[in-house]
């Protein structure tokens, strides 16, 4: 029997990822066994494997911790001197929000780095090139705490009033107010104005309630087995690859990535964009890139990006994405993420046109079992996984056309 016949149901597949072990964190041995079974049954479909080794910090509510940390240390000691607080207040805004438009900021790049990689498995066009389509989808999995409790994340991404939509952005709210301190730190060190000792405090409460939520992941060191997220999303690329073995027409470039570090920061296509760039590979005007970043549990959504500011998703795939919806019978809207990105985001910010797919639970406005110890193959929605896989299938085939 050849490889089309015998390959796994995609929840069977995530079972069988899900079973290769605990504690799937970046640079771990595990998130590099997923790669490699999954790199493996794409190697009998044809797909060439390329390994792209990078470091990159492991732990990203760690770096939280600390970056907002600092900012409350600096009100504190904004007592004996304003010139330490000017300094920490302006670090930890600055280094942030870097962060966020996927640059490496100073507090990070200071904190030790783990070896991880990312798996390029590509499969050359018939004839002569005329266009990439890549699918990526992140092996490793979250760390996880009392913020990912469902009713906490319903309370967070609950809609506001609209004079204050921007505070849906949990870290966008909470970098805007250090820097805000920043300034009166300035205005006072200055001589100039003297800000009331309650706005001063007022403005370090966003800071203190995201420095003790991550004081609280880093503390429990509980890793979830991440079955939905993104075990589907891995397992539904190997899917999709068999959909297409034979069947990618004349010209266009098929890609399957497996990025690492996803979870620490989207450090993986972080530093692949990097690396991309910097070699001249994967010409912008040539490549489409969708990242399927947890097919079930929700509603199927393509989701614009930006932790800080919204970042609108490419003209180009916005209107596939759409036009592909309109058409039926699965209609997916698009989804504006609060806070955390997918790896679409480092290839947006440079420049690619990059979109990614994920599942919502309207009720709670994230994928149920979201960064949560019950996200186990037993708890997806196998009717959902499927139906998000026959978009992104005709999605692909309108991206290849």
């Amino acid at each position: 029997m050849n490889a089309l016949n015998t390959r796994p149901k995609p929840l069977d597949r995530v079972r069988q990822l899900e079973e290769l072990g605990p504690r799937r964190l970046t640079g771990t041995p595990l998130e590099k066994a997923v790669q490699e079974k999954l790199g493996a049954e794409l190697q009998t479909l044809g797909f060439e494997l390329s390994w792209r080794p990078f470091r990159f910090g492991q732990h990203l509510y760690f770096a939280l911790m600390l970056t907002f940390g600092l900012a409350v240390l600096g009100t504190v000691v904004s007592y004996w001197s304003l010139g330490a607080a000017l300094v920490l207040h302006a670090f930890a805004a600055v280094s942030y929000t870097l962060e966020s438009l996927r640059r490496v900021g100073p507090l990070r790049g200071m904190l030790p780095q783990i070896s991880s990689q990312n798996l390029i498995a590509t499969l050359p066009a018939k004839g002569a090139f005329k266009k990439r389509v890549v699918l990526m989808a992140h092996s490793d999995a979250a760390f996880t705490g009392l913020i990912f409790h469902p009713t906490l994340i319903r309370l967070a991404t609950k809609e506001p009033p609209k004079p204050f939509l921007w505070f849906k952005k949990q870290l966008g709210l909470a970098t805007l107010t250090v820097a805000l301190l920043a300034v009166l730190d300035f205005l006072a060190f200055d001589a100039f104005w003297s800000a009331p000792l309650w706005l001063y405090y007022a403005l370090t409460i966003p800071a203190f309630i995201t420095f003790a939520a991550n004081v609280d992941v880093v503390a429990r060191n509980t890793v979830v087995p991440g079955a939905c997220d993104n075990l589907s999303g891995c397992s539904g690329s190997v899917e999709l690859a068999h959909r297409f073995a034979g069947k990618v027409p004349e010209g266009v470039e098929l890609v399957v990535v497996f990025s690492g570090a996803e979870e620490a920061g989207t450090g993986g296509s972080i530093r692949l964009a990097e690396q991309l760039e910097k070699s001249g590979e994967w010409k912008k005007d040539q490549t489409t890139i969708v990242v399927v970043d947890t097919l079930s549990n929700g509603t199927l959504r393509y989701v614009e990006e930006g932790e800080l500011w919204r970042v609108p998703v490419p003209p180009r795939i916005k209107a596939d994405i759409e036009a592909v919806s309109a058409e039926g019978p699965l209609k997916v809207p698009q989804f504006i993420i609060p806070t955390g990105a997918t790896d679409a985001l480092a290839f947006q910010l440079r420049g690619w046109n990059a979109a990614g797919l994920t599942c919502v639970d309207e009720y709670i406005g994230a994928p149920r079992q979201y960064h949560y110890p019950t996200d186990t193959w037993s708890n997806i929605d196998e009717a959902q996984f499927e139906a998000s896989l026959d978009f992104t299938e005709r999605l692909l085939r309108r991206l290849m056309a």
